[in-house]
């Protein structure tokens, strides 16, 4: 018999979640999907693109889209700030290529139980709803008993929608956004 069988405790399995910022505002992401932070990289610009791609930028001697989700938020990115880093989540995860995502911050990873997010009013997400995995109440360590909520996205699925088209290469140093209307990204 387990401890927590003799215990009559289940044991949950902990969520790792990213506290992020994104214009003014943190929110949580799941941490399973993001290979590492690193600084913001060089983006070459990408013609007739959505407000969300920054560009291509060069990884593993690769190029990858580079997007910024701020703008589907419905706000504006922190311009100017040292603390900028991009997110880059490996192929495979999200899409068939790998992917840079932009975030003005990056805080703490945070362990947390399932049991701990709770449903969202939808209202107070408007637009971005299907987005939205929940809340979570986050006791701020550094203020000492002050509450946080944060709202937990759901950047698997923002992603995947965002990336509807894909980026096609028809000359050297050259990127055109190219839609592809079936709402999976084309190869």
């Amino acid at each position: 018999m387990s401890l927590s069988g003799r215990q009559g405790v289940q044991i949950q399995e902990l969520l790792t979640l990213v506290e992020i910022q994104l214009g003014r505002d943190h929110y949580l992401i799941d941490s399973d999907i993001i290979d590492k932070f690193i600084l913001p990289l060089q983006a070459v610009g990408v013609y007739d693109a959505p407000p969300y791609i920054e560009g291509m930028v060069e990884w593993k001697q690769e190029m990858i889209p580079a997007i910024n989700i701020t703008p589907l938020l419905g706000m504006d990115r922190i311009t100017g700030s040292k603390r900028q880093r991009t997110m880059i989540i490996p192929a495979g995860k999200v899409t068939d290529t790998a992917m840079a995502v932009s975030v003005d911050e990056v805080y703490l990873i945070r362990k947390v139980l399932p049991a701990e997010v709770m449903p969202v009013d939808i209202s107070a997400c408007h637009g971005i709803e299907d987005y939205v995995k929940g809340i979570v109440r986050i006791q701020d360590e550094h203020e000492g008993s002050e509450q946080m909520v944060l709202l937990y996205l759901n950047l698997e699925k923002m992603l995947r929608e965002l990336l509807k088209g894909k980026v096609a290469r028809p000359t050297p140093g050259f990127y055109v956004w190219r839609w592809d209307g079936s709402g999976t990204p084309s190869s």
